[in-house]
This record gives structure tokens, C-alpha cells and sequence, in this order.
């Protein structure tokens, strides 16, 4: 984020002009001694930016304390669960003969009312 000069403290505001007055005093243009100015607040503050330590050499955080093993505590729903009583037993041949025999008769009850 750029600061400007209206983002600044009055005493240095005042400390800015009273520099600035000085170079125009001693003969400089006043935009090109505003900005040298400037520049060099720019300068000092990233100079003192760099004495700081940064993120990268800050010390690290303490460790994370240890997860409890204990198991699982959540179960996904299972979306389809299998009857007990399947499986190869489950579809006999009187079963299957029964289901296919229930499926021809809906069919012809289907055709009936569609001409209907």
C-alpha cells in the first residue's frame, strides 16, 4: 500500500515542509524539492523497514499438540446398503419366475391403458 501525505501525522507533515523550505531557501525549485523530499522519507522508512525481521525470519510457531488416535468418529452415509437376506440365496429361480412374471402382467396393464 502507497502512503501519501495525507496519511501522515502533523509533526511530520511539519517536519516535510520545514525540509522543503530549507531546499527552496537555498535555491532549489519547490516540485523538485518536494519530491526529494518525499523520497527520501521513502527512503528512511524502508531503512528502517529492513531492520525489522520478517516474516521469513521470524521464530517458527510452537507445534501443533498431538491428534488422539481414537478412531473414527464420523461414518459416511452408506447410500446403498445391501438387505440381509441377499445374495445368491436371495434370487432363486422360483423368485426370479415370480418377479418376471409380475413385470409381463404390469406391462399388459401399461398397453391396455395406453389404448385406452
Amino acid at each position: 500500500m502507497a502512503l501519501n501525505l495525507s496519511q501522515l501525522d502533523e509533526a511530520t507533515r511539519a517536519e516535510l515542509s520545514r525540509s522543503v523550505e530549507t531546499l527552496v531557501d537555498e535555491g532549489m525549485d519547490r516540485p523538485l524539492a518536494r519530491r526529494k523530499v518525499w523520497d527520501d522519507y521513502q527512503s528512511e522508512l524502508i531503512a528502517i523497514a529492513d531492520k525489522e525481521a520478517g516474516i521469513d525470519e521470524r521464530p517458527p510457531l510452537p507445534p501443533l499438540p498431538e491428534a488422539r488416535e481414537t478412531g473414527k468418529t464420523y461414518q459416511p452415509k452408506r447410500w446403498y446398503m445391501p438387505r440381509p437376506d441377499s445374495g445368491d440365496d436371495f434370487f432363486t429361480p422360483e423368485r426370479m419366475q415370480k418377479s418376471r412374471s409380475a413385470l409381463e402382467n404390469l406391462k399388459q396393464h401399461l398397453k391396455q391403458g395406453a389404448k385406452a
